[in-house]
């Protein structure tokens, strides 16, 4: 009987030359049990992309009717769905006025077009309201959450159109079986409008029925990175994935760390600090640490 193999060497050149893999490709590098051919091609496209550079972001997140220390933060991240435009404003406001230089994003892209109605014309004029209190951009934008790419790129044009970033994209929940097909809606999405720096591929919520592995996980970083153009970096949530799992994502082509804590609740001093302990994670990994603010600048 013949040996059957499972490597991915036939794509190493393709990498290697930067050109992003076609969704066929990516299904193979989904499909494949070898971890370390998986791990090559995704590290191979993170280095062709950023060189060692690894990001990582100190953010500040304030849920409704929270107030915490702002701390080290590089960015205010507003979470919670507001029941109104109106609630939205008003918690930008208030955030805004605490926010002194640093980057404002808040809630769901998603959300805000429902708190709408769905409306796109008073999704315009929300954007254009919530930029005029002192809001950036979307502090992410679910991709699973649209019925279509079109409904997507439509809403992305809208708010970005009005003035706000829209800089995120994540995936709020969905099976193992459709991560590819949000890979692809968000190459799709990106090509069309330019608008996004990171993209989330990790599902937020995982479903109770089909929970995936720490394999499944990183090979769909893997993938996303692979098929993704270079200016989408690969980023993986540290507060949601815990320390283990972010630095093996490094090794998959994940190329920026979110949600690092911008205080020190243990007070271990600066050798243990969130920020110094991450750092010290990329390194570990092979990378050089940068921290980013949430505009996606590198900081000092």
């Amino acid at each position: 009987m013949a040996a059957t193999t499972h490597s991915l060497a036939d794509l190493e050149e393709k990498v290697a030359a930067g050109k992003a893999l076609t969704s066929a490709e990516a299904a193979r590098v989904m499909a494949c049990p070898d971890l370390v051919s998986v791990g090559v091609l995704g590290e191979s496209a993170r280095r062709k992309a950023a060189g060692d550079t690894i990001t990582f972001a100190r953010v500040c997140a304030i849920a409704p009717a929270q107030d915490v220390e702002i701390g080290d933060a590089g960015e205010i991240r507003l979470t919670g769905a507001p029941a109104s435009i109106d609630e939205a404003r008003a918690r930008v406001r208030a955030a805004a006025a605490r926010a002194d230089g640093r980057t404002l994003t808040a809630f769901s892209l998603a959300d805000l077009l429902s708190s709408c109605g769905g409306d796109l014309t008073a999704l315009a004029e929300a954007a254009k309201a919530l930029r005029a209190d002192g809001l950036e951009a979307v502090a992410e934008t679910p991709v699973d959450r649209f019925a279509s790419t079109e409904a997507l790129a439509a809403a992305v044009r809208t708010v970005t159109g009005a003035g706000l970033g829209v800089w995120r994209f994540t995936v709020d929940r969905a099976s193992l079986a459709d991560r590819l097909a949000l890979i692809d809606r968000v190459v799709d999405v990106q090509r069309e409008t330019g608008a996004a720096r990171a993209f989330a591929p990790l599902p937020r919520l995982d479903p109770v029925e089909t929970p995936s592995t720490g394999y499944d996980d990183v090979k769909t970083i893997a993938a996303a990175r692979l098929r993704c153009p270079a200016s989408l970096v690969v980023q993986v949530d540290w507060p949601l994935y815990g320390p283990k799992l972010a630095q093996v994502a490094l090794a998959y082509g994940a190329g920026d760390i979110d949600g690092v804590a911008a205080v020190d609740t243990l007070g271990l001093g600066h050798r243990r600090s969130p920020a110094e302990d991450i750092a010290r994670q990329i390194r570990a990994a092979g990378g050089r640490a940068v921290e980013r603010s949430g505009r996606f600048a590198p900081m000092g």
